[in-house]
């Protein structure tokens, strides 16, 4: 796998190099008051890309990639044609970003129609939060990101003074258990008073001759 990066790389310094003479021109028409000053290829990005100095001291850069400078049909319509639609297309780009220290001419670039615009940038996913988690947020961003205190401990509380007793009638049950003994009673004494009688009174008296 690295033999064939290394052998990929030195295919697009070969390609840069052969149509060095095409690439130049581009730059030159583009951005006149530029000139050319070295090239080189960039091994992180596989780019043969060329170093352009103006009067004033600046800088600039124009990385092609190898898709473009092994293009099959983009290439000879180019060397064929000086005044072609591809060609104007090319300049045009170069032109558009001539504010920027680095320019790089890709194979999207070529296409008919193509607007350079930037990505739009993705939302992340927003993860659900409990009604906690969104109380304690909100809380935080009101002051300052700070952690909340915690909460006093709660007051002791004060005994409260204890009711007198209200007297309560008894049960029903137990009105009608005492019944039973009263009825008892009358008995008891009802049977004594029997018994008084007869020793007091000696039986009948017996019959006279």
């Amino acid at each position: 796998m690295f033999r064939d990066r290394v052998v990929s790389m030195e295919q697009t310094l070969e390609g840069g190099e052969k149509h060095l003479e095409l690439l130049k021109g581009l730059c030159r028409e583009a951005l006149p008051e530029f000139e050319y000053s070295s090239h080189f290829l960039d091994h992180e990005r596989d780019l043969f890309v060329i170093e352009l100095a103006g009067r004033d001291g600046r800088r600039k850069r124009v990385g092609w990639t190898r898709m473009v400078l092994f293009d099959a049909e983009r290439i000879p319509t180019l060397l064929a044609d000086p005044r072609s639609v591809l060609r104007e297309r090319i300049v045009q780009h170069l032109r558009s970003h001539g504010g920027r220290p680095e320019i790089v001419v890709t194979f999207r670039h070529l296409e008919e129609g193509w607007i350079d615009t930037p990505e739009p940038r993705r939302d992340r996913p927003r993860r659900r939060r409990g009604r906690g988690e969104a109380r304690g947020l909100a809380g935080g961003e009101k002051s300052g990101g700070r952690p909340r205190a915690a909460p006093p401990p709660p007051a002791p509380k004060t005994p409260r003074p204890a009711h007198p007793a209200v007297a309560t009638s008894p049960p029903p049950q137990a009105a009608r258990s005492a019944e039973p003994g009263r009825a008892e009673g009358r008995r008891r004494r009802f049977r004594r008073r029997r018994r008084g009688r007869g020793a007091g009174g000696g039986g009948q008296s017996p019959p006279t001759p």
